[in-house]
């Protein structure tokens, strides 16, 4: 049977308007190549229950690794979710906020849940222990050090971290990594663009 010019064309048509429609790359976060699975996140939250990155099916993820004490980053990025938290409004509830401390030696699971809360209720804070902080330092390629400096009083330090904020799709895949001081309006604009 011959091959109709016009139905060829139709289809392809119809597939490039399929291709446009869905998510566009984002515009202020950094667009991974070759998104792979996030590396494996399971830990229990204040409440002992089980938190589960590859759980997470269909639910857009931040994942952040930062410790209570910070005095700058930390904080300046959870109050950043919290506005474009506010900016996506209804759609907001599609995206799940996840705070993990790097800093198991100071930082309880209820410390950490109460510290995030301060920012808005719906964010899932968690603590690694320092075995699995290991392992996950290792699965998701970033380091942490203790870091005394020059003011701080005895027993008193910081811990260097990783700045950027993780993105993970409803796929499980990281897609793309957002640079420290990413504006809300720019958090929340991509979003509604992957959205």
């Amino acid at each position: 049977m011959p091959v109709h010019p016009v139905r060829t064309l139709t289809a392809a048509v119809a597939a490039v308007l399929i291709l446009a429609c869905r998510a566009k790359p984002p515009e202020y976060g950094t667009l991974i190549a070759d998104p792979q699975p996030a590396p494996a996140l399971h830990l229990a939250d204040a409440q002992g229950r089980a938190f589960d990155l590859a759980a997470q099916h269909g639910q857009l993820t931040f994942v952040y690794f930062g410790y209570t004490h910070c005095p700058d980053a930390c904080p300046t990025t959870l109050t950043d979710w919290a506005r474009a938290r506010a900016l996506l409004g209804p759609i907001g509830s599609r995206v799940h906020f996840v705070f993990v401390s790097v800093d198991p030696e100071r930082d309880t699971p209820q410390i950490v849940q109460g510290y995030t809360r301060q920012f808005d209720s719906t964010f899932t804070g968690l603590v690694a222990s320092a075995a699995q902080l290991d392992s996950i330092k290792t699965a998701w390629g970033f380091a942490v050090e203790r870091e005394e400096m020059p003011g701080m009083t005895m027993g008193e330090y910081g811990v260097l971290h990783p700045a950027g904020v993780y993105f993970v799709a409803g796929d499980g895949r990281m897609k793309f990594v957002f640079a420290p001081g990413s504006k809300p309006d720019e958090i929340a604009s991509d979003l509604k663009r992957l959205m």
